[in-house]
């Protein structure tokens, strides 16, 4: 489906992107800073975790895939969200 990935910069990051784990595993190490915004409820938005498509056939089409990764931030803790291209996410 399409949607529009942002990434986010929290007030103090010194203009790094924030991060986050891609799987609830805890041997997964791997993160990613793109995002796609699930729900909002007054301040606060939950956000799915989207991780780059390793799938070299299909990254023209789904550059991101969806993960089972979810977290709440207050918005209010957010100094930029960056809006990406639109584009197509293929889901897990």
């Amino acid at each position: 489906s399409y949607t529009r990935p942002i990434m986010i910069y929290t007030c103090g990051s010194n203009g790094v992107p924030l991060n986050m784990p891609i799987s609830k595993n805890p041997n997964e190490t791997t993160t990613s800073n793109v995002f796609r915004i699930e729900k909002i409820d007054g301040c606060c938005a939950t956000f799915r975790v989207l991780a780059p498509n390793t799938d070299e056939t299909q990254v023209a089409t789904y550059p991101y895939v969806t993960t089972n990764s979810f977290f709440t931030i207050n918005l209010n803790c957010c100094c930029v969200i960056r809006c990406l291209n639109d584009t197509c996410v293929e889901c897990i």
